[in-house]
């Protein structure tokens, strides 16, 4: 009986309720403080890597939709054995050309891609083709940020009718003309007639306002005498504030006939910030158009 009563006392102490006055430990200030803190860093993290990732994205998207504006360009060419004017803010993606009998003019070297013209899809209300940063900034004051750039080679300071922008270099079936336009392009030789194209160049520094616009080193020449160039502003279009050099050369060019293209360049970084994008269309690529669709020998 001892024994039992032993361990009758023994369980009845066990299963006792907890000490009058004893609760359960909860977080102190601190320890809610500090989970705050790892709280906001993770999602500050988190947030930076989705804004990056969102970034990436919409570089490539732009990429595919100035790839897409080039076949549109050289589809054209095919078809009709020249390359299109720039449109303008008031012509609604139409080109802005000047007909006078056989001869094409473009009043302007630079401006924004006729995708109207083009026949392009997915435009804006404008008849505009924007970068994936379509948030219609820049829409109201008709400067446009997030509409596609293009500038053709117009040759200025020779004859019209050989630019790329008249049916088949201005002489439909000409066996000659095709060898004639070749030195407005080629950069070599006869000084008056070389370095008429476009140029895609590296940076902006030390520009020349005339013969090879990038200047002297070779380095800085990317594609020399092309014979059109479109371009996305990237997605910092709407912060002109904060513009680089080169970024300010592409928006409103200091020299003439000149885009820059180089890597992308954060935004505090040394040269930044630069996320535009540009692709360009050789003379040869021209050149191969117009004699596979029969407009040039």
């Amino acid at each position: 009986m001892k024994k039992l009563h032993t361990r009758l006392h023994r369980a009845a102490r066990t299963a006792s309720p907890a000490r009058p006055g004893r609760r359960p430990r909860g977080f102190t200030l601190v320890e809610v403080a500090v989970s705050l803190v790892l709280l906001a860093l993770a999602s500050g993290v988190i947030i930076a890597v989705l804004r990056q990732q969102i970034e990436q994205r919409k570089m490539a998207d732009t990429a595919a939709i100035l790839t897409r504006a080039q076949d549109a360009l050289l589809a054209y060419v095919t078809a009709y054995g020249y390359l299109p004017c720039p449109a303008i803010a008031a012509t609604n993606g139409v080109e802005n050309a000047v007909v006078v009998g056989t001869t094409r003019t473009c009043p302007v070297e630079t401006g924004f891609l006729p995708a109207k013209t083009l026949g392009m899809t997915g435009l804006d209300t404008a008849g505009l083709l924007e970068s994936a940063w379509h948030d219609g900034a820049g829409n109201s004051n008709g400067t446009y940020l997030r509409v596609i750039r293009y500038s053709v080679a117009t040759l200025a300071g020779t004859a019209n009718a050989w630019a790329p922008v008249n049916p088949g270099l201005g002489a439909v079936n000409s066996s000659g003309i095709r060898t004639a336009v070749q030195p407005y392009f080629a950069g070599t030789g006869n000084p008056v007639k070389n370095n008429h194209g476009l140029f895609v160049c590296y940076s902006s520094a030390s520009l020349l306002a005339t013969n090879d616009r990038c200047g002297l080193s070779a380095s800085n020449d990317l594609a020399p005498n092309v014979a059109a160039i479109i371009w996305s502003l990237g997605g910092d279009a709407n912060d002109i504030a904060s513009y680089s050099t080169d970024e300010r050369q592409n928006y409103t060019p200091t020299v003439a006939r000149v885009v820059i293209s180089h890597p992308y360049i954060a935004k505090g970084a040394a040269g930044g910030p630069f996320d535009d994008q540009v692709s360009w269309i050789s003379y040869p690529a021209i050149a191969d158009r117009l004699v596979s669709a029969g407009w040039v020998q």
